[in-house]
């Protein structure tokens, strides 16, 4: 009887051990870039981006409101009128992060129009916009140490 088990528990494991094999190359998917850090920082006078120029891919915006009132960002292509991303209105001496997956080209971060009554609303903000260069796309992150 035992001999009989120990035969059954062999096959099983052969048959277990050529799972998955369909003989030949398997194919594999690039990863995509691993996300970049841009840092942001609003004042009352000026939005500034650093650094102002990356590759393609997933950027996280870490943004910094310095500025005297609540600010809201808007992230769009330059020349665009819609935004790729915005951020609520951020408080003064406050933070919050933002994640766009870019393609190439130029896009603009400006402080979006915030307020509480219609008119507040339909004025320009006075505080300049920052521009930032989005190159051709990152290569993928699958050759890089304790990446997820």
């Amino acid at each position: 009887m035992d001999m009989r088990r120990i035969g059954i528990v062999g096959a099983f494991a052969v048959v277990i051990g050529g799972c998955g094999s369909v003989g030949g190359k398997l194919p594999t998917a690039s990863r995509p870039p691993a996300p970049v850090n841009m840092t942001v920082y609003v004042n009352d006078s000026r939005v500034s981006v650093s650094p102002a120029a990356t590759g393609a891919g997933p950027v996280v915006f870490i943004v910094t409101n310095q500025s005297s009132r609540s600010e809201a960002l808007a992230i769009s292509r330059a020349g665009a009128t819609h935004a790729l991303a915005s951020t609520a209105p951020i408080n003064p001496q406050g933070t919050t992060q933002v994640a766009v997956n870019f393609s190439p080209g130029d896009y603009t971060i400006t402080t979006s129009a915030h307020g509480r009554t219609d008119a507040q609303l339909t004025q320009a903000s006075s505080i300049r916009p920052a521009q930032i260069h989005i190159g051709h796309e990152r290569n993928g992150s699958g050759n890089q140490l304790l990446q997820p």
